[in-house]
């Protein structure tokens, strides 16, 4: 699997999806945190605040000066501010430059830019203003800025804790995404195996803990049930097949030793011969029906070798040769480098050789036919062309079936079997078997599948 189609991958986005969710509850986490500490503390400092507020208020002159100066003294961060005004609003004592414009009621007020002195910087500040018996005022307040302090800190602590609980996260989505992908090329191996008519293959299955192994041992059972239903159906027709011979073959010779001891003027010559050019042809579609079961039962690897192509249509080239040219047809080969690839050499051979049977037989004296073999992109191809009858385009996909002729063919010897066993090997062998118009003619072309990293001869 490429490292595009891992990115788009089920599992990888499921932990993107789980590593984004992990950062939305520890951000949420944070924001509840940070809002429970900081509404704690300002709730805590603004009881504190109102009641010392009261407790100044309600304090003799003396003892109140001493306790705001004693609160000034212990204020090492300068984070305390008090003030006492007197009637007319003059600062007696403090801290503040000027008097807080807020009510005079004895609770806590919260200023988000207070500035303390003329020159000082803003800041958040919580305040309180209790008067006194005497119209005196005492205001008393605190610096919260530490309350922004505490949030940088969470959430520097949040950008430590949250960044490798991600980083893992997507490394462990990117391993299973690994494990799944691997997996998933495992199966479509194993499906593509089955597709090319290789029933005895089965998708790979894992430790058979989870619903997905579950899911494959259903397939293989069903596969198992196809390949045991198949067997039983191609063994009725091979049944069929082998007891038809006999009699047919006892017969043809009863219908030869009649013919053979009948006189000259005998009257049913004629008949019987003809009875023995039928009984001729029921032998090759028995024969072509075996030898097509024979093809589908054979493992598909079990005689595969190292094979070139172009030595394969050389050698039937010029087997042919002579019939094409006691035909009258030119037969012409172009192979010009060596085809390396992996099968049956018989096979391929007797599929070639169906393709160019066939070709000669249709093209008419004078005619042309050309075998050739090229590599293009990692695809083995070859093609066999010729510009005789044709197949009308309405037949192209039923003349691969078992039985069907071209009509245009009908007065012409066979029995509908030869290009089914060539589509029997294509499929074997991994390629595809198509028929095309040659303009006049046909053209017949086996191509691989999948594209094949080219072998030195």
């Amino acid at each position: 699997m490429s490292p595009h189609d891992l990115v788009r991958s089920t599992p990888l986005r499921l932990a993107m999806a789980f590593t984004l969710l992990i950062v939305l509850i520890t951000g949420g986490m944070f924001a509840f945190v940070y809002e429970a500490m900081t509404s704690a503390r300002i709730a805590q400092l603004r009881a504190v605040f109102a009641d010392e507020a009261a407790k100044a208020a309600a304090s003799n002159d003396d003892r109140l000066r001493r306790a705001l100066a004693l609160r000034l003294t212990r204020d090492f961060r300068r984070l305390n501010f008090v003030a006492l005004y007197d009637s007319s609003g003059r600062l007696v004592f403090g801290n503040l430059d000027r008097k807080p414009d807020i009510p005079v009621d004895g609770r806590t007020h919260y200023l988000p830019e207070f500035r303390a002195t003329d020159d000082g910087e803003p800041e958040p500040t919580l305040l309180v203003a209790h008067a006194r018996p005497d119209g005196e005022v005492v205001v008393l307040g605190r610096n919260v800025a530490e309350v922004g302090i505490l949030r940088d800190v969470l959430g520097r602590a949040l950008s430590f804790a949250i960044l490798p609980v991600a980083a893992a996260a997507l490394a462990a989505g990117f391993f299973f995404a690994r494990r799944a992908a691997a997996r998933v090329d495992e199966i479509e191996r194993a499906i593509t195996e089955i597709m090319r008519g290789d029933l005895r293959a089965r998708l790979p299955t894992g430790s058979g803990i989870d619903e997905f192994d579950g899911v494959i041992a259903s397939v293989n059972r069903m596969l198992d049930e196809i390949e045991r239903l198949l067997g039983q159906l191609a063994a009725v027709g091979d049944n069929i097949a082998h007891d038809l011979r006999t009699p047919v073959v006892n017969v043809r010779a009863i219908l030869e030793g009649v013919l053979a001891e009948a006189p000259k003027g005998y009257g049913l010559r004629q008949p019987i011969q003809s009875a023995l050019r039928q009984l001729d042809r029921s032998m090759t579609t028995i024969a072509a029906l075996l030898r097509v079961s024979a093809i589908e039962r054979e493992r598909r690897d079990s005689a595969f070798s190292d094979m070139d192509f172009a030595a394969v249509c050389a050698e039937l080239h010029e087997f042919f040769l002579p019939l094409a040219e006691a035909k009258g047809v030119s037969l012409r080969l172009a192979a010009d480098h060596p085809v390396i690839r992996r099968g049956d050499s018989a096979l391929m051979r007797e599929a070639v050789a169906n393709l160019l049977d066939n070709a000669l037989k249709f093209t008419p004296r004078g005619g042309a036919v050309q075998v050739s073999v090229t590599d293009g992109a990692g695809l083995a191809r070859i093609d066999v062309s010729d510009n005789g009858r044709g197949v009308p385009a309405e037949e192209s996909r039923d003349i691969f079936r078992r039985f069907v002729r071209a009509k245009n063919g009908a007065d012409l010897p066979g029995v509908g079997l030869g290009l089914n066993i060539v589509e029997t090997i294509a499929r074997l062998h991994g390629m595809n078997l198509a028929v095309a118009d040659n303009a006049p003619g046909a053209r017949f072309t086996l191509t691989e599948k999948q594209a094949t990293e080219p072998k030195e001869a």
